[in-house]
């Protein structure tokens, strides 16, 4: 058999476009009357906080915290000269990092509607500390320093999708071009807002006041997905201006996104391995079959692929109003929202036993790896599963805010927020699935492709090989709001050790329900009907060895949910029932105090501040304890009852204080040593607090078997977290530093998922026991790592050399946690999605009218989950990958430039495995993204 290998290949015509792209940037590059401006030696960094341009909202509200402080062009005098682009975008986020009193890392859009990453998760992976992991080839999730307890903020307050999994916002929800940077805090001060355990991720938009007058900016793009090979439109808009007036200075900006992308996932799976038992007839037989008695012997019970084709659709508005009545007041309004949809829709095909025997073909030849796992050989009578599905999710989330700014004297400052977040999910599921059994089942998993050949009695093209199988259809919908109020105060010194004092209180009222049907079957009977020919030829850029191609329900059908019931005869949809609903309610009540302190007359000036923080938090859940009983007939036959509800409500109140000290010393003019220790905590997800739990009695001839169900845990307490970090920073240019930074958190009342037994007493007397599936907070976690991050540009390079620039991190976290839900004694093991290792490494090249990026991030192996499907407890984790991103801008005119953006060019499979490496789970292919974009600015 034949094993295969992965190989890159091409783009259609992509060497050609970048060949005449570098003949563009040498020609512009010697055409070029304007040198690349030299990067002097920085001034002394001020100690006090970076000002803070006009309108931005720093972290948490706080109105002095960071700031964009890259020079504007509109406030460019004449015959200097104007630092643009990447040079300006690093130069402002290193000065972001460099005068903040805490540990704080930096992303700057390059130009309105423009960061460096059209994606945010993929734009946060170039910090160092950033872990990201993709749903259907983009970002979509991020861990800080290996945890996932990350909070997020727009301008410094709450954001969030509304869902029954996750308190935060979906990064892949909100288009790029609406914001004008990102800053990372990677440790706490008093008066951030409390609930992360590995940093607050604050997104930035802007206002009109960050404008001298009037602005407009449009860009139009156009992208090539070539798994799928559809291309896609995107386009954005910026207005602003402001005005003098008898009643003060009044500006209005509104910005607008609007994105439609496309991508096919293909992915061959390997699921699931079972080792053999000697004592248990049907294993002893298979051995002996075999030949491998006394042997240990562990064999696949199915193998199978999935072809997910989809499509993503973002609306983002941001519409902002400023009014400065006095030079003492200031006002801004906001209004953002953004409304996104996705369908992933498509086909998967297994041939797998699940739990039962899988029949060794007699005669056939079988290898083994050197610990007896299964590399290659033959099965007969394999059942056949072939799906046919759809998934889709509509989130709309709407943050309206307003915030007041006061100076009664010049050194008071208070300032007040109003925010009100409406956001609200559906998603729907839909499956179909037709059965059949495959005659032969052909395996070999040696190779770097795994590779399988399935056979039937009239072949896997015959619509004769298939049967109606089953449907599945699953309703949900999640509503969250949250209404908050804040002031903050800070009075300022002059002269002295105490610079300032700061303090505020803070009201939120955080709700969120979630409604789900649950899945419904409806078994199907005959032969199937409404089929469509699938071809797989071109599957996994037809590198992979398989079987075929294939019949299978229409999905043209299935892309409608109602014309799919109407093709099955179903003709309602399912219902909501009361443990299906869960509610929480989370008040918040929290007050700060902080000291920020200076003394420059020190042999090493330090600066930083000191301060603690209160919060008191009031959560209730609800939900419904399903109970289903069996009625039993005389003649012994047993029938479900109707289920019966009992509603379930818990309430708890705890009280955190949170300490923290942010210190930073000025070695030099250009060195400064920082140092941080705090207390945070993280509360539960909601779906960690979901009381709901559904027990439905087994019959007769379950009765012996092993039950499972699950259910949250309302009594989880937060975690809590003690942090320390230092850095040492040295900023030797405008945009040239290196630093290094180390960290460790001691974490308590980690949440863990375990499974308890639980013995239930049924209404006939019969009981049964229960593995359930919950949370606890028994477990302690440890994390600790370092960073090390540089930037430069080489000016002192001769000629056009001299825009040559390198951004580079590493990052290195060791952590340990128990193995959730794990029988026995207890393993340590990683945290879920943290790489030990990863590193980014940015090539930069601005000169004249040429701007280029090539950037790669790669990260070592990691675990995605501790419990497999159909493995056990045995851990899940994906290998080592890395990624290639580039792009090339040409700026023709000071308004207009074109840029051609390339991402996934190494096209990167992603491979994971159960646990060791000889039982490979999932080789995933995604999309190689060629976009051109077209940008004007006035």
């Amino acid at each position: 058999m034949k094993r295969s290998k992965i190989r890159i290949g091409s783009i259609q015509g992509l060497s050609t476009t970048v060949s005449l792209l570098a003949l563009v940037m040498v020609g512009s590059v010697a055409q070029a009357q304007t040198a690349a401006p030299q990067e002097d030696a920085p001034a002394t960094t001020a100690p006090s906080n970076a000002q803070q341009a006009s309108g931005t909202v720093a972290p948490s509200a706080d109105p002095g915290q960071v700031a964009d402080t890259a020079p504007a062009a509109d406030a460019a005098a004449p015959g200097d000269i104007v630092v643009t682009g990447v040079r300006a975008s690093l130069q402002s986020a290193q000065n972001i990092k460099r005068n903040s009193v805490q540990i704080v890392d930096s992303i700057v859009a390059e130009d309105i509607g423009k960061l460096p990453d059209r994606n945010i998760a993929e734009a946060l992976q170039r910090i160092s500390g950033i872990q990201i992991q993709r749903n259907f080839g983009e970002g979509s999730s991020v861990a800080i320093r290996g945890l996932t307890q990350v909070r997020t903020e727009l301008n410094g307050r709450d954001i969030f999708t509304a869902n029954n999994s996750s308190n935060a916002l979906s990064l892949e929800d909100v288009p790029s071009e609406l914001l004008a940077g990102i800053d990372v805090y990677k440790n706490p001060s008093a008066d951030l807002i409390e609930g992360q355990l590995s940093g607050t991720i604050n997104f930035r938009t802007r206002k009109p006041f960050d404008f001298d007058g009037f602005k407009v900016s449009g860009a139009a793009t156009n992208t090539y997905y070539d798994l799928v090979k559809k291309s896609k439109p995107s386009a954005s808009l910026l207005v602003s201006d402001r005005w003098d007036t008898g009643i003060g200075e009044i500006g209005i900006l509104a910005s607008a996104s609007y994105q439609k992308t496309s991508f096919r996932q293909d992915t061959i799976s390997t699921e699931p391995f079972y080792t053999l038992d000697p004592s248990n007839a049907n294993d002893a037989a298979t051995l002996a079959a075999l030949g491998r008695n006394g042997q240990t012997t562990t064999l696949p019970h199915g193998t199978g692929i999935g072809e997910v084709f989809g499509d993503r659709r973002r609306l983002g508005i941001d519409v902002s109003l400023q009014w400065r009545p006095t030079d003492t007041l200031e006002f801004t309004g906001e209004v953002f929202r953004n409304d996104y949809k996705l369908r992933s829709y498509g086909y998967s095909y297994f041939a797998y036993t699940s739990g039962a025997s899988i029949t060794p073909q007699p005669g056939a030849v079988f290898t083994y790896a050197p610990n007896g796992d299964f590399q290659s050989g033959t099965f007969t009578d394999v059942p056949i599963g072939n799906n046919t599905s759809i998934g889709s999710r509509h989130s709309v989330t709407t943050d309206y805010s307003l915030n007041g700014k006061w100076k009664p004297t010049a050194n008071l400052t208070i300032t007040g927020d109003l925010q009100y977040v409406d956001s609200k999910t559906d998603n729907l599921n839909s499956i179909v699935g037709l059965s059949g059994v495959a005659t032969t089942l052909t395996q070999d998993i040696s190779g770097e492709v795994p590779a399988f050949q399935i056979t039937s009695a009239n072949g896997l093209a015959n619509p004769a090989t298939y049967s109606k199988g089953f449907y599945l259809d699953n309703l949900n919908n999640s509503k969250g709001t949250d209404k908050v109020g804040r002031l903050d105060g800070e009075y300022r010194f002059d002269g002295g050790i105490l610079s300032s004092i700061k303090a505020g209180f803070r009201f939120a009222d955080r709700r969120n329900r979630t409604s789900d049907t649950g899945y419904r079957y409806t078994g199907l009977t005959g032969a199937a009907t409404n089929l469509r020919y699938v071809d797989l030829s071109g599957f996994f850029r037809g590198q992979a060895d398989l079987f075929g191609d294939i019949q299978a329900f229409s999905l043209p059908t299935v892309l409608s949910y109602d014309d799919t019931r109407q093709s099955l005869g179903i003709t309602s949809t399912p219902g909501y029932v009361p443990s299906g609903t869960n509610t929480q309610a989370q008040k918040t009540y929290s007050g700060y105090a902080a000291a920020v302190f200076k003394a420059d007359d020190l042999p090493v000036p330090i600066d930083g501040n000191l301060g603690v923080r209160v919060v008191q938090s009031k959560v209730a859940v609800s939900g419904f304890y399903q109970q289903v009983d069996l009625i039993t007939a005389p003649d012994g036959t047993q029938s479900t009852a109707a289920p019966t509800f009992t509603e379930v409500n818990e309430a708890n109140t705890y009280t955190s204080v949170l300490p923290s000290l942010n210190v930073r010393g000025r070695l030099t003019d250009r060195l400064q040593l920082r140092f941080a220790a705090s207390k945070n905590i993280s509360r539960p997800d909601f779906n960690q607090l979901n009381p709901s739990l559904t027990i439905t009695e087994p019959g007769t001839a379950q009765i012996d078997q092993q039950h499972v169900t699950s259910t949250g845990n309302p009594y989880l307490k937060p975690m809590k977290s003690t942090n320390f970090d230092a850095s040492l920073e040295w900023y030797f240019a405008k945009s040239g530093s290196l630093t290094v930074a180390g960290f460790y958190k001691d974490i308590s009342n980690y949440i863990q998922t375990v499974i308890t037994p639980r013995n239930v007493t049924f209404t006939d007397g019969v009981t049964a026991t229960y593995d359930v599936t919950t949370y606890n907070n028994a477990s302690k976690a440890k994390v600790k790592g370092a960073e090390v991050a540089y930037q430069q540009f080489f000016d002192f390079l001769p000629g056009a050399l001299g825009g040559l620039g390198v951004q580079a991190n590493f990052t290195y976290v060791d952590s340990q946690a128990p193995s959730p839900a794990s029988d026995g004694p207890v393993t340590q093991l990683s945290l879920e999605g943290l790489s030990k290792y990863n590193y980014n490494l940015i090539g930069i090249y601005e000169r004249g009218l040429i701007s280029a990026r090539v950037a790669y991030n790669w990260r070592s192996e990691f675990l995605v989950t501790t419990s497999a499907n159909g493995t056990g407890n045995l851990p899940q984790f994906q290998k080592a990958s890395g990624q290639l991103d580039a792009s090339i801008t040409a700026n023709i005119t000071p308004h207009l430039s074109l840029t051609l953006n390339g991402t996934n060019l190494t096209n990167t499979v992603r491979s994971t495995y159960y646990g060791i490496t000889s039982r490979p789970r999932d080789l995933i292919m995604s999309d190689r993204q060629i976009s051109g974009v077209a940008r004007i600015t006035f």
